[in-house]
């Protein structure tokens, strides 16, 4: 039986890439089909809780050369829900301040971290957990003993670009935030359920304004928007993308803050909104927003729509005199995402249709394209 290139046999087991199963069997078939096999198994790993950490541990132990294969690491549900020793207490390391540093010493090539509610305060030197080539860190509703915890984190990946924070919590705000150097960042993605005051004192203190290209920010309050507002605009030169996700509610007028414009966002080229539109309310405030741009450089508008109410409450008449004026002729594509919610007396087509019916001039032309969310 004449042998399959490598080549082919690779080719092929790519096509395999989701099926686990498959690639198990092709990774014990033979020596030359293991490598492509363990490329797509050791990609991606999730270590959903505290029981695959140490067998983990061991597996890199004993096969160190599979930790070259993995790209995307995610811990999730570390959780501590006793009390924190002190500090000068004689203390046992637990499982996450053991294992998650000897597992980072054997994956050089990770690129990808995401820690989901990880109880961060059992970790008592985050100095340990340094990590030359990881470019995207994501933390969502973990625990820290103080807030200057969260910048040294992040300064332990020097190289990282892309930054993603929701729900984080911290005890104390004691000790003051080391001096250390800072990775230079290029996406900032800002979530919900934290204090947001304190991280935009940090974002603004580090200088994070000065390189960020991607912002994704949430406004759920007028305080929201009293911080958001002043950090696009500190950021507006630099900013290429930006996705606001606006949930204001209470009125059933939504306006536009006075703090909140895009004047200074000459650069950008893709705007996202997401946005509800509940009964009875009007929302002005869409094309107020857009009104501030500076609109020379945009491609692309997107509007997620979550649809309680009518569709109607969009100021369309003044959306599209305001997208046909001079200022907006570099304008490629309009995009609208719509989330039909129970109770609204319309189905997807209908309102596609109305939506369509209201953009008639940028719909003639391809430029409108409606998704079921």
């Amino acid at each position: 039986m004449s042998r399959v290139p490598f080549e082919l046999s690779d080719y092929i087991i790519d096509f395999l890439h989701a099926d686990s199963k498959a690639l198990n069997a092709c990774s014990l078939t033979c020596r030359s089909w293991a490598p492509a096999a363990r490329f797509h198994l050791f990609h991606s790993v999730a270590l959903q809780n505290r029981d695959y950490m140490t067998p983990f541990q061991r597996l890199l132990d004993t096969s160190p050369d599979l930790g070259w294969y993995v790209r995307q690491l995610t811990v999730a549900k570390f959780v501590d829900t006793g009390k924190v020793a002190p500090a000068h207490d004689q203390q046992l390391p637990t499982v996450v301040e053991q294992a998650l540093p000897q597992i980072f010493m054997h994956i050089p090539s990770l690129r990808t971290l995401s820690l989901s509610h990880v109880d961060m305060k059992c970790i008592t030197g985050l100095a340990g957990l340094p990590h030359p080539s990881v470019t995207v860190l994501s933390l969502s509703y973990c625990q820290f003993d103080e807030f200057a915890d969260i910048p040294a984190l992040v300064a332990c990946f020097p190289h990282l670009t892309d930054l993603a924070l929701a729900g984080l919590t911290w005890r104390e705000e004691t000790r003051v935030c080391e001096a250390t150097p800072l990775p230079t960042l290029r996406s900032l993605d800002l979530g919900r359920d934290m204090d947001s005051e304190r991280l935009f004192a940090w974002f603004e203190a580090a200088g994070f304004h000065t390189s960020v290209t991607r912002l994704a920010a949430r406004c759920a309050s007028e305080s929201d928007a009293d911080l958001v507002g002043p950090f696009i605009k500190l950021a507006g030169g630099s900013l290429q993308e930006l996705d606001l996700d606006w949930s204001i509610t209470g009125d059933k007028t939504i306006i536009l803050p006075q703090n909140v414009s895009l004047g200074d966002c000459t650069a950008l080229d893709n705007l996202r909104l997401r946005f509800p539109v509940h009964y009875c309310t009007s929302l002005p405030w869409v094309t107020s927003l857009l009104a501030t741009l500076n609109a020379t450089a945009v491609r692309s508008i997107s509007c997620d729509i979550r649809l309680l109410g009518h569709i109607n409450a969009l100021d369309w008449d003044g959306l599209s005199k305001l997208l046909s004026s001079d200022g907006y002729r570099g304008l490629k594509e309009l995009r609208f995402g719509v989330n039909l919610w129970p109770g609204v007396h319309k189905d997807f087509e209908e309102v596609a249709g109305l939506v369509r019916e209201r953009l008639a001039l940028f719909d003639k032309k391809g430029m409108v394209h409606i998704t079921k969310v």
